[in-house]
């Protein structure tokens, strides 16, 4: 009895251990916009990019250090728009393409997931307004998974 209580504990711990596809979907976008960060989007936005990184005032890592929306965003607002492009997530208007996000970057990986369904839209509302990707997308992996 001891025995198949031990073994029940060792794989409950196991399988709650195991990153969620979501969790998963979500580290993938995040490398994949990495790579596209320093890319085309980066050479030509990089006085924008510096200006971002270099005020104190200014944060891509969501709830990790201060970030003034209002001040910050506008900064990087066409170089994010450039990533967004580059990736097909920017809609003709210029507004970010949910879907195309959920079905094309997540493959239809967090849509059943209540985390995801949680925290997408308070982070879509703090992030987007001036379409700064990288902190939305920060935002939604740390209600996975705190960052670092």
């Amino acid at each position: 009895m001891n025995r198949a209580l031990l073994l029940l504990v060792v794989a409950a711990a196991s399988v709650s251990a195991a990153p969620s596809t979501c969790l998963s979907a979500l580290s993938s976008a995040h490398m994949k916009l990495v790579e596209l960060a320093a890319g085309t989007c980066k050479e030509k936005y990089w006085t924008a990019d510096y200006s971002f990184s270099s005020d104190r005032n200014c944060s891509y890592m969501y709830g990790l250090a201060p970030h003034n929306v209002e001040f910050c965003d506008p900064i990087v607002m066409n170089y994010m728009k450039c990533i967004l492009k580059t990736s097909g997530l920017l809609k003709a208007d210029g507004s970010f393409d949910d879907t195309a996000f959920k079905k094309t970057t997540l493959q239809n990986k967090c849509t059943s997931d209540t985390k995801f369904s949680t925290a997408y839209q308070p982070c879509r509302d703090s992030t987007m307004k001036y379409l700064n990707y990288l902190r939305f997308v920060y935002c939604l992996h740390g209600k996975f998974e705190p960052i670092t």
